[in-house]
């Protein structure tokens, strides 16, 4: 088994293992995220806490929905293009996509150490 292969297994186990409480509390605050952030969208923290929410209960789309406005927000942090190659290399299977955004952020990391 690859490295990719043990990592994916991870993700999955985490995702089948939210508990109802979990997912509960995070709808709710999934609620209160989405309309404060409707006054305030350009909020990345907001968005981080959001993105959160969406991990908690597996929602791949608003994730990706979340890491898109993160990383329009912050174009020189790596963070948010990280963790949009790890959904499609894993989650989503594409690694097309997976690579186009691994070698966005590894851009980003050269840059900042030069």
């Amino acid at each position: 088994m690859g490295f990719f292969d043990g990592l994916k297994k991870k993700i999955e186990l985490k995702q089948t293992q939210s508990d109802p409480k979990t997912i509960q509390k995070a709808l709710e605050k999934i609620s209160k995220l989405e309309k404060t952030l409707e006054q305030n969208p350009r909020s990345y923290d907001l968005l981080y806490d959001l993105y959160g929410c969406y991990i908690d209960v597996s929602n791949t789309t608003k994730k990706i929905e979340c890491l898109e406005k993160m990383a329009e927000l912050k174009p020189n942090d790596a963070f948010p293009l990280d963790q949009l190659a790890q959904l499609y290399y894993n989650e989503l299977e594409n690694p097309q996509k997976g690579k186009y955004y691994q070698e966005k952020a590894n851009k980003i990391n050269s840059n900042k150490f030069m």
